[in-house]
């Protein structure tokens, strides 16, 4: 009893103490608020208690410090123009004159924009107080915009009609201008990269009259995010130490010459690559080990992404020996041209993924980003991830920027957060090219690659020329099987004139379907299944083969395309460097008496530059060989001549049975051997004196045409590359060194646009 006594009073006891602080500090707190009470006097529209919450610190007594500290408090608060503070019987008395209070926005004279479009800027930075602070981020934030669509010499107006309750009525009048155009491009200090490598690699273009209808709206932002794409190519291409800024010069006529300034550095190449393993584990020690000592970078140029795919492959090694958390620390020694790599592996602690938080995709689905992720919520976290995950996103194509970041929520637990900038995905291009063996071809076409932000692909395409007139509509999506594959779907009709060189004309419709997938860095595969509706024409009966007489009409079939490319060419247009091998197998049905086949091609291009100069290798080998033991359409067999031997007409060397009457051959073998010397160094439209070898030859049918002499047909000559602001122009003079007397010459050819 005497116990529960005692428990009792201590308890009353601590109610007592408790309440006893409670009161004091409760009298301290009314005492500070009783002794020194706040007056305020001019606020229309503030009411008194959101100016109090401004207000963080109580005074402890009169001084005219705090009453600086209500000032500058007040005034950070953007409220109000003017703020007086006098202290008179223990009392602050502030007397203010509030900024308008904007109740209505008008917009006058933006015609690229629609007020909707510019109220939700108003939204978005609360534009609300008329004063000069909110005036100005709301103008800059408006230049902007309209920067960001090329209109840099936009004008921005502000009035203001305020009523007797200090309520603003806000007219802003806006004069756009017109858009500032890209004059022209110019790189200074490349001294190894050529600008035409450069050009590619930025979004900002020049119009010309190969691309009449190049974007070249000039966008600072846009400006910048090519500096850092130039800054990522170099260091692509080994050059780790570059440095690039750039300036830009105006016109009167609106229009701006944009200087990528280039200090390129050194090139460095590996040395040494080695690791440091601190986890414990012999199969991981064995695995590694292995690995480094078998590596394929060997006298290879350093760039980041051979350090990131070394990273990935250490990565992959670990988690295959079941070890889910781990770190890799990659540590970079340049010096003396030389780079020298340590990978550096230790155990780290259990970390799991929390959320993974996705922002900055204000037109793509998350989902189309969310499928490229290897990593999910739940998963465990490796710190590697990161820049995979970055590399992924950044592969879509979708993205001007993409930042990947790991957030800490506890000691287990992470966020990663995805940060993007979308950019514009859509494009319609128009281009021509002209010359003596097609005569005038133009390419119109539309592409999307992220219609309505799903990540699905449309292009539609018109290729029109003398002799061949394509139409052409494609879709491709990522396929729900292998995230890592693109689905594929295909409509086109083409009408083919073989009339000059075999008699008949040839009209094809085409539904397909296909698979394509990267196996790895420049290496690509695909498949392709189509079926097709020919049509055969033929415009003289007299002098076509027996095998077109036959097979005029129409047939039915389905051909299943299978091909393999590695590409690591510099450029498509205006290759200098690099490698290009594809491998094509294509399988025709027999689903007639005169179709069906089974057709084999190899093609391979070497480039290299010789300080400036350009050596090239080119060599295709083929071979098509009938299902159903008939003769195969010419169309369908090789041809020699024109861009492959030049010296001959297109269809100009090989088995025929009349000038008109083209059959080629069942196999082909040619090589082309160049080699151009730069004669004027012109930054934008270099002139190269070409001089060159073509070899080739075809043979094999199963009839017997009425010339067939299976020789080697060769040729030789010179000629000039030129590669100007309409395109590269190319003038040759081929001269026939091993001929036929029924062979078709034709000694000098002229190109515009393709010249390769």
């Amino acid at each position: 009893m005497k116990t529960l006594i005692n428990i009792l009073s201590r308890t009353i006891y601590k109610i007592i103490f408790l309440i006893s602080i409670f009161l004091f500090f409760s009298y301290k707190y009314s005492f500070a608020n009783e002794t020194y009470q706040f007056e305020i006097n001019g606020n229309q529209n503030t009411d008194q208690e959101v100016i109090l919450s401004i207000i963080d610190k109580i005074p402890e007594n009169l001084s005219d410090e705090y009453s600086n500290y209500l000032i500058n408090e007040l005034n950070e608060s953007g409220l109000f123009k003017d703020i007086k503070i006098r202290i008179e019987n223990n009392k602050y008395f502030i007397d203010v004159i509030e900024y308008p209070v904007i109740q209505k926005i008008y917009f006058e004279g933006n015609e690229r924009f629609k007020d909707e479009d510019l109220d939700q800027i108003v939204i978005e930075l609360d534009f609300d107080i008329y004063n000069d602070l909110s005036i100005k981020t709301f103008t800059n934030e408006l230049k902007n915009l309209y920067s960001s669509f090329g209109y840099n010499d936009v004008k921005i107006n502000l009035t203001k009609d305020i009523n007797d309750q200090n309520l603003a009525t806000v007219y802003i009048d806006i004069t756009e201008n017109k858009i500032t155009k890209i004059k022209s491009i110019k790189f200074r200090g490349n001294n190894d990269i050529s600008n035409s490598d450069l050009s590619e690699e930025i979004k900002s273009k020049v119009k010309k009259l190969t691309n009449l209808f190049a974007n070249n709206n000039f966008k600072p932002i846009q400006v910048d995010t090519d500096r850092q794409r130039l800054i990522r190519f170099y260091k692509k291409n080994g050059y780790a130490d570059i440095k690039i800024n750039y300036d830009v010069e105006y016109f009167d006529n609106n229009s701006v010459i944009i200087y990528f300034n280039i200090n390129e550095g050194n090139i460095y190449n590996l040395n040494n690559i080695s690791f440091s393993n601190n986890i414990k584990n012999e199969s991981i020690d064995k695995l590694l080990k292995e690995y480094f000592n078998n590596y394929i970078y060997e006298n290879q140029i350093y760039n980041a992404s051979i350090a990131e795919s070394i990273e990935n492959k250490i990565s992959n090694l670990i988690k295959s020996s079941g070890i889910k958390f781990f770190e890799i620390n990659k540590l970079v020694n340049l010096k003396d041209s030389k780079a020298n790599l340590l990978f550096e592996i230790k155990e780290s602690k259990p970390i799991y993924i929390n959320n993974i938080n996705i922002n900055g995709n204000t037109r793509t689905l998350d989902y189309v980003i969310r499928r490229e992720l290897e990593i999910n919520e739940g998963d465990a976290f490796s710190f590697n991830e990161i820049n995979n995950i970055r590399k992924k996103i950044q592969s879509l194509g979708f993205f001007e920027e993409v930042e990947v970041k790991h957030k800490s929520v506890n000691d287990n637990l992470v966020d990663i957060e995805i940060g993007l900038k979308e950019n514009q995905t859509g494009t319609f291009t128009a281009g021509a090219s002209f010359g003596t063996l097609d005569g005038i071809t133009l390419v119109t076409g539309l592409n999307e690659s992220n219609i309505g932000g799903t990540g699905r692909a449309i292009e539609f395409m018109i290729n029109n020329s003398e002799s061949n007139s394509e139409y052409k509509f494609n879709t491709k999506d990522r396929f729900f099987l292998n995230k890592d594959m693109d689905l594929s779907f295909g409509l086109s009709f083409q009408e083919s004139d073989y009339s000059k060189s075999s008699s008949y004309e040839l009209d094809k419709y085409q539904i397909s379907t296909g698979l394509s997938y990267k196996i790895q860095d420049n290496l690509f595969h695909s498949i392709n299944l189509s079926y097709e509706l020919d049509d055969i024409f033929v415009t003289d009966s007299n002098t076509a083969s027996n095998t077109i007489l036959d097979a005029q009409g129409g047939s039915v079939k389905f051909v299943l395309t299978n091909g393999i490319t590695y590409s690591s060419l510099n450029s498509i247009i205006f290759p200098r460097n690099g490698n290009h091998l594809k491998f094509s197998n294509v399988i025709e049905t027999p689903t007639s008496s005169k179709n069906g086949y089974i057709k084999n091609i190899l093609t391979f291009k070497k480039y290299i530059e010789l300080n400036k100069d350009i050596a090239s290798l080119q060599a295709t080998i083929g071979n098509i060989y009938s299902l159903n033991n008939s003769d195969i359409l010419p169309s369908d067999k090789f041809s020699l001549g024109g861009r492959w031997l030049r010296g001959f007409d297109s269809y100009g060397a090989g088995p025929r049975d009349s000038r008109t009457s083209y059959i080629g051959g069942n196999n082909i073998l040619a090589t082309k051997i160049d080699y151009s010397k730069l004669l004027l160094k012109n930054d934008d439209n270099p002139i190269y004196f070409n001089i060159f070898n073509d070899i080739g030859i075809v043979w094999d049918n199963k009839t017997s045409p009425t010339y067939e002499d299976e020789s080697i047909r060769s040729s030789a000559g010179f000629g000039f590359k030129f590669y100007s602001i309409v395109g590269p122009i190319g003038f040759s003079w081929g001269f026939p060194i091993q001929d036929e007397s029924y062979d078709i010459k034709r000694m000098f050819t002229f190109s515009v646009g393709n010249i390769n």
